[in-house]
């Protein structure tokens, strides 16, 4: 039930594409912002998983992922 609270930042030209995943599925978008955070008010177990940000504009891709495990 507490909140988690995830960074994400990236700078680039042409400013990045931000893109929050769990898994496969898109949480959080955002074009040309320099960061994206993400805030799961409460987490429970299900919330556990896999969570990515992507960075990307046409001269390539970064991402970096974390693994949250909620008991």
């Amino acid at each position: 039930g507490s909140p988690v609270h995830l960074g994400c930042s990236a700078e680039g030209r042409p400013p990045p594409l931000l893109t929050w995943f769990r898994g496969p599925q898109v949480l959080r978008e955002e074009p040309g912002a320099e960061a994206l955070p993400l805030h799961l008010a409460q987490v429970r177990p299900q919330d556990s998983g896999t969570y990515t940000c992507v960075a990307e504009n046409r001269h390539g891709r970064h991402n970096r992922s974390l693994e949250l495990h909620v008991a």
